[in-house]
């Protein structure tokens, strides 16, 4: 209620009126007061006198004072009031209304000790035995030139208090009845000034909660009237500029939530103010809260830190620096610069991934070092054999060995041309699948048949696994067995005799799979993510043989059925290799991808 003005107003009428009211009410009770118990003293001042001149007649009859107490209980109902004889001592020799041996010392009572001192004296208080406020003087009773007692006189002052209570309720029914006149009048005043202003907060309110189409009624010419009129025009110029915020707003925070480089803007005071997702992605962490916290401990890298630094050591010139984040292991490019402002120099962090140009750099390199090892093998062996026969041999035998050789080391040529230009055709999209439906199952058995002599010559034992009722896909039979045939190959090769190779046909949720588990050497942690690149072959592969090419072929094969393939290992405990391929028509279907 005091929040609003019309009560603000009225109340602060009310406040004024009850305030003076109550300020003269006071004065008049305190003066009113004051003057009822100066008149109460003086009377009372004159009796005593009396009650002392009568006492000190008394006193010359009995020095002793014992006719005292019949003398003020004598006086009470002459005089009106408590008539109390006190000795010098402050023993009680008399007292009209109570029984004086029973009544203790009154010497350190304030009118008592002023009367033997000074002549006389009054005080105020609660009588301690009647248990309510008397007006209390005293005078002193003399004998032969000197103070032997003291005459007091005590007046109970319930009279005057309740006089003062009429008083006082007259006065509060007068000031309510003011009060209630005032914020009537007050309201009534408040109302003509703040029902338009009322009318202008609550378009105010609803232009606040987002409903900018909004208008003031303007129905005066006077100062609120043309303050209408003004919030109108400023309303007009705000919708239009909080739609125009509003629509580059939404366009920076989309750039920035779909971009795929890290934006990280670093306030004055060195706190992030700004984050998008992307930044999370490339430190390798879960979002978590960053704005308001330091630069350093949101990116947590201190090759990030020093560059943001030197940024601001050169006074917020451009610093770039290309690193691999501890984190996520991600190769990017790290970018700062100032952002000049009016609240002091902002920092903006750009983080750029180059982690899959840097893989492509890699694996193109490695892609030549291989080729060309896997090329200079069969060529160096047909130089020297082209060499040796240019030289002149005459025997037949070792001519047609020669000629063997050529064959073999042509043939490896024809069969590596012939896998690239495979994988090369698979990744365009220009080598077409025959799909129908098949049992995968029936695929895995005859791959698996087809490498049992060469694994039995080699000392392993092969065993499949195929159960009945598998679901059939739409998949090319043929392209599938030739990549079961490179993967169970690998494993024979890379088994040690006595070993085992265990073929197992499976199906899972939407998909259906093959697995290779064999026990042999193994695959390397490092080794794995890179084992299905062309002509990748780990160090202890080397002796082995083959292209480098089958499990590239095999990649892109199941990849182009719309499946999944991938391998799990450690080193020394043999490898297992893993491919699924969807059920659903609708995901075999896809056309070939490029890995």
């Amino acid at each position: 209620m005091l929040r609003s003005i019309r009560w603000r107003v009225a109340l602060l009428h009310s406040a004024v009126a009850l305030g003076a009211l109550i300020l003269l009410t006071v004065y008049l009770l305190n003066y009113l007061y004051g003057a009822y118990a100066d008149s109460r003293r003086d009377q009372s001042f004159r009796q005593a006198w009396l009650v002392a001149s009568i006492a000190e007649q008394r006193l010359q009859a009995q020095p002793d004072g014992r006719n005292m107490d019949a003398m003020a209980k004598e006086l009470r109902p002459r005089l009106g009031e408590r008539v109390t004889i006190i000795g010098a001592d402050g023993t009680v020799w008399g007292d009209s209304d109570e029984d004086p041996s029973r009544m203790e010392r009154h010497s350190d009572r304030i009118e008592v000790r002023a009367a033997l001192q000074s002549g006389g004296g009054s005080s105020v208080r609660e009588s301690t035995t009647l248990g309510y406020a008397m007006l209390y003087v005293a005078v002193p009773i003399t004998s032969g030139g000197r103070v032997v007692g003291v005459a007091r006189l005590a007046t109970p002052l319930d009279d005057l208090g309740a006089a003062m209570g009429h008083i006082q309720r007259t006065v509060a029914l007068a000031g309510a009845l003011v009060a209630g006149l005032m914020v009537l009048l007050g309201v009534y005043l408040a109302r003509s000034i703040t029902t338009p202003i009322s009318d202008l907060t609550e378009t105010a309110k609803r232009i606040a909660s987002g409903d900018l189409d909004q208008y003031v009624p303007v129905s005066t010419q006077d100062e609120i009237g043309s303050l209408a009129r003004a919030f109108n025009q400023m309303t007009g110029h705000l919708r239009e500029t909080i739609r125009a915020i509003t629509m580059e707003r939404n366009q920076t925070a989309a750039v920035l939530t779909h971009m795929v480089d890290g934006v990280v803007v670093v306030e004055p005071d060195g706190t992030v103010g700004l984050l998008n997702p992307a930044v999370w992605d490339l430190l390798g962490r879960e979002p978590a809260e960053a704005k308001g916290h330091s630069f350093a401990s949101v990116v947590r890298d201190h090759q990030l830190v020093e560059l943001y630094q030197a940024s601001l050591s050169a006074g917020g010139q451009d610093q770039e620096r290309y690193c691999e984040l501890g984190g996520s292991r991600r190769f990017v490019r790290a970018v700062a610069t100032a952002i000049p402002g009016e609240r002091g120099q902002r920092m903006l962090v750009l983080l750029e991934d180059l982690s899959e140009l840097r893989r492509l750099e890699m694996v193109r390199r490695d892609f030549a070092a291989n080729a060309s090892h896997e090329l200079r093998t069969p060529l160096a062996s047909l130089r020297a054999v082209v060499e040796t026969l240019e030289a002149g041999i005459d025997d037949e035998a070792v001519v047609r060995d020669f000629l063997g050789r050529m064959h073999a080391e042509l043939d490896r040529l024809t069969q590596m041309t012939t896998e690239l230009i495979e994988i090369s055709r698979i990744e365009s999209g220009q080598t077409a699948l025959h799909r129908r439906p098949t049992d995968i199952g029936q695929v895995a058995r005859r791959a698996a048949e087809m490498l049992r002599p060469q694994a039995e010559r080699a000392g392993l034992t092969i065993t499949v696994e195929a159960p009945e009722g598998l679901p059939r896909v739409e998949i090319d039979p043929d392209r599938i067995q030739t990549t079961l045939v490179n993967i169970i190959h690998n494993a024979v090769k890379f088994t040690p005799a006595g070993g085992s190779i265990n073929v197992a046909a499976f199906a899972r949720g939407n998909e259906v799979g093959v697995s290779v588990a064999d026990t042999g050497v193994g695959i390397a942690a490092e080794e794995l993510p890179r084992i299905f690149e062309r002509f990748y072959k780990a160090d202890p592969s080397r002796a082995g043989g083959g292209t480098g090419l089958g499990l590239a072929i095999a990649k892109h094969i199941i990849q182009a059925h719309g499946g999944r393939i991938w391998a799990e290992s450690a080193e020394g405990r043999g490898a297992t290799f893993t491919f699924t391929v969807p059920v659903s028509p609708a995901l075999a279907s896809k056309a070939f991808t490029q890995s």
